[in-house]
């Protein structure tokens, strides 16, 4: 969870733990070149309970997350999956919520990759490979990249 504040993954944060504010979304609009939304964006809750909704979400991308298992009331969130017209899954297994996805991407352990981990006490730690990737799977930032590259 760290890790993904400072890098801006979270709904309510710009990079940085950087708020929703106009002078950080002006400064991010012009580095990026891109126009931002203004509001929050949704937690993974709010994100199951729109699917199905007229203005809702009609397909997920979920990187190394298993909703299925997570979500507070499973038996909704099951139901509330089988109402999504695309579901990706990117992952190192094939859990419940990968299991029921249209493409599943093979990602890999972190003994398969190079990068950082931030711990809980906001420690970014480095991260060496041990050994190869596996199969077919890639790093997640390769994944990601590739289909940019491809749209």
């Amino acid at each position: 969870m760290q890790g993904c504040g400072d890098s801006g993954c979270l709904p309510d944060s710009l990079p940085g733990y950087q708020g929703l504010r106009p002078e950080s979304i002006r400064k991010f609009e012009d580095a990026w070149g891109q126009n931002l939304p203004s509001t929050k964006g949704l937690v993974v809750t709010e994100m199951v309970e729109s699917i199905g909704k007229s203005e809702g979400i009609k397909a997920m991308y979920i990187t190394g997350e298993n909703p299925l298992l997570s979500e507070p009331d499973l038996n909704h969130a099951e139901k509330m999956f089988a109402q999504l017209d695309f579901l990706v899954v990117q992952d190192i297994f094939l859990h419940e919520t990968a299991q029921i996805a249209d493409v599943v991407l093979p990602a890999v352990s972190y003994a398969e990759k190079d990068g950082t981990f931030t711990n809980s006490e906001r420690r970014v730690q480095r991260i060496r490979q041990a050994i190869n990737p596996i199969g077919q799977g890639r790093a997640d930032w390769e994944i990601i990249s590739e289909l940019g590259v491809r749209s």
